[in-house]
């Protein structure tokens, strides 16, 4: 499903770590009694592993510290916060209701909560709640740029070209939200701005590689092609030298080659990017793609097939397939996928402005 490969990518931790996390000495007051004489502690001592990426350690210091001290928000928020690092999303949406219930007014449970909502693809919820909590904190960055997040791929791509840019504004070093600023440019079709931004990106990391990819689709879609493959292949470089599982860059250059007839120089960034992404219905279709512009319609059939047991709403490898049909001869096999190319089509989200 695109939407939850876009959600890999989309939202780093950084903002959480800044959105209303209490001081030891704040948390220390929170405690009622002798159970959380050592609140403070716990709380430090679960920062650290943290900070070493040992969440389950954490998650189990922090659920002993809520526990014995029911009453601190400072305790539950934290938790929060480990389960949202450990991207159980579930566990940490349990625990800032928890929290609410002792300080309905927690901006950072607030936060964490519409945070939860939204990596578990439930933007609905995340919206309903991110409303309010703007209207009553506007000055805080993080919600804007989720709020946007949750526009985008809602397809509001005016509401959350608004959203993004109060993010920016409001915190300029916040590079994951100037990127999905460009990114909405991109899919308004307004290449000049996403330009800028894509390249202000990338002057500030010459190895940010969803910047580079990025740009080069900008060039792509203004038909500056060969630059475009330049830049490809400097994202494709730029992610290995990060060792990133970075697939775009190769599926966007194989479709590229084979808008350009040159179905075999395709072939080698169209495994590329399936050899990284497995289970991408879309890297599927590019092999696929590939492998029938290049006359190997048999060869294509197992991939076009694949794409659409991993997405059945993806219409074009339906249409893909059943052209190779055509070509091999299976004309009721073909007139099947044609239809259901049909259906997949009307079932496609209509894209709003």
């Amino acid at each position: 499903m695109k939407v939850r490969r876009e959600l890999a990518y989309a939202f780093g931790l950084c903002c959480l770590l800044r959105a209303g996390a209490l001081t030891p000495a704040k948390a220390q007051s929170d405690g009622a009694g002798s159970s959380c004489a050592d609140l403070r502690g716990q709380l430090e001592e679960a920062q650290q592993y943290v900070h070493r990426n040992n969440f389950p350690r954490a998650i189990q210091v922090l659920r002993l510290a809520f526990d014995a001290c029911p009453r601190s928000s400072a305790a539950g928020v934290e938790l929060t916060k480990a389960y949202v690092a450990a991207r159980e999303f579930r566990e940490a949406e349990r625990t800032a209701k928890k929290v609410l219930e002792i300080d309905a007014d927690s901006e950072a449970a607030q936060f964490l909560l519409a945070y939860s909502y939204f990596m578990q693809e439930r933007f609905a919820e995340t919206g309903n709640l991110l409303r309010p909590f703007l209207a009553r904190h506007p000055e805080n960055a993080g919600a804007h740029k989720l709020m946007g997040l949750t526009l985008f791929f809602y397809k509001e791509y005016v509401a959350a070209e608004r959203e993004l840019s109060i993010a920016h504004q409001k915190d300029p070093n916040d590079r994951e939200a100037f990127y999905y600023l460009g990114r909405v440019y991109y899919t308004q079709n307004n290449f000049p701005p996403a330009v800028q931004v894509f390249s202000r990106l990338i002057a500030l990391d010459p190895d940010d590689y969803k910047a580079s990819d990025n740009l080069a689709l900008c060039y792509e879609a203004m038909g500056r092609n060969r630059e475009a493959e330049a830049i490809f292949k400097k994202a494709q470089e730029s992610a290995k030298k990060k060792n990133a599982a970075y697939d775009w860059a190769y599926a966007n250059l194989a479709e590229l080659l084979i808008k350009q007839d040159r179905a075999p120089e395709a072939i080698p960034f169209a495994s590329q990017a399936l050899k990284i992404g497995p289970q991408s219905a879309r890297n599927n279709y590019l092999l696929g793609k590939a492998l029938a512009a290049k006359g190997e319609p048999e060869a294509s059939v197992p991939y076009f097939q694949q794409a659409i047991q991993l997405d059945s709403n993806y219409p074009e490898p339906h249409y893909a397939l059943g052209q190779a049909y055509q070509k091999l001869h299976e004309n009721e096999k073909a007139r099947r996928e044609f239809e259901l190319f049909e259906q997949a089509k009307k079932r496609l989200p209509t894209k709003k402005q």
